[in-house]
């Protein structure tokens, strides 16, 4: 009765342990991939930062999972990065994004050479943000400064009627040659145009080689 009962308790601990071993491969997996997704963040982030020669850089992978997608598919459904504090000559923009959707990866480049080689985007929706302080806020009122989009991926600064400057966001490599929309609120700009696909010098942006690193 001793054995027979052993071996009964070994047969009710078996799915137990069977599960928890399930469990742990599992949570290993997930780790894996979230250090993996991770690391990646940080190398196009890295990319965008020196591109721009921006203060600072942010990149957010909307995918899970994140291997599956890129080993298997080579490619993810979006990406969002930002870039704050972006200098074109004197003036600093507060801050340009990149809503990127079938955005496609170099899989070699990636899982084997460790470095981040975007070879498209199906689509992306550009933002860049210019923030007035309050007294030049003042200023541009008393002026009437009229702040327009003459050519795809330019702004141009009138007063009184006349063009003070005229700027070329393409400098940044971020932008694309796009037709702007304008939009004003306050002491605040906002740039924005969708482009489908991404220019390759876009890509190149994207791209500059930065190792994947952990």
């Amino acid at each position: 009765m001793g054995q027979v009962g052993r071996r009964r308790r070994r047969r009710r601990r078996w799915p137990y342990i069977v599960l928890a071993v399930v469990v742990l491969v599992v949570g290993i997996l997930v780790v894996l991939d979230l250090v993996a997704k991770g690391v990646t963040e940080r190398a196009l982030a890295d990319n965008v930062k020196k591109s721009t020669n921006a203060e600072s850089a942010h990149v957010e992978i909307s995918s899970f999972p994140f291997l599956w997608q890129v080993g298997v598919d080579g490619r993810l459904a979006r990406i969002d990065l930002s870039a704050d504090q972006v200098p074109i000559g004197p003036v600093r923009f507060e801050r340009i994004s990149l809503d990127a959707r079938q955005v496609h990866f170099d899989r070699h480049q990636l899982l084997s050479e460790r470095t981040v080689d975007i070879t498209a985007v199906g689509q992306a929706t550009m933002t860049v943000v210019a923030q007035l302080s309050s007294l030049q806020g003042t200023i541009a009122g008393d002026l009437g400064v009229d702040v327009t989009s003459p050519a795809p991926g330019q702004v141009a600064i009138s007063a009184l009627g006349r063009t003070v400057t005229t700027i070329d966001l393409t400098r940044i490599p971020l932008v694309p040659k796009c037709p702007l929309t304008v939009t004003h609120s306050g002491s605040t700009y906002t740039f924005s145009c969708t482009v489908a696909p991404v220019p390759p010098s876009v890509l190149a942006a994207l791209s500059k080689a930065s190792a994947v690193r952990s």
